[in-house]
């Protein structure tokens, strides 16, 4: 099984230590339980700047990343938020947190380290299952 992994960035290489939907990028990849992943695309986050009615975490601003990074099944990143919950409990997205992360490498090894959990919380999730926020030590 191969999974796509999305990870907020400003630069490329390290992972965005705020809010996912905060960061100037997102890059996908395409992960392997072996650990062989490939950039699938980086994109710019149309949606950083967007709040609606001032409010942080806003359902209008998730709905707009979810648009544009397309079907991935894992969001991984360094800190929770309140739309990493709510794409726990309603989409088939698994939200991953690593807090200690530094790199975007350091976050797809992690994942390969928990790519056997991980690959069955997503198929699982296809099948209509919803799971907390799991998170990496």
């Amino acid at each position: 099984m191969k999974l796509k992994v999305m990870m907020a960035t400003e630069d490329g290489v390290r992972v965005f230590l705020g809010h996912p939907g905060e960061a100037d990028y997102f890059r996908i990849y395409e992960l392997q339980e072996n650990g062989d992943h490939k950039l699938l695309k980086e994109l710019k986050n149309e949606a950083k700047d967007m709040e609606e009615e001032g409010k942080h975490g806003s359902v209008g601003k998730m709905r707009k990343v979810l648009k544009m990074i397309g079907d991935v099944d894992i969001i991984l990143s360094t800190r929770n938020s309140p739309n990493l919950i709510r794409m726990a409990k309603e989409t088939e997205i698994q939200p991953v947190i690593s807090p200690r992360l530094e790199t975007l490498e350091e976050g797809l090894k992690k994942l390969v380290e928990n790519f056997e959990v991980l690959s069955d919380m997503v198929k699982r999730r296809k099948k209509g299952e919803r799971f907390d926020v799991y998170i990496i030590r």
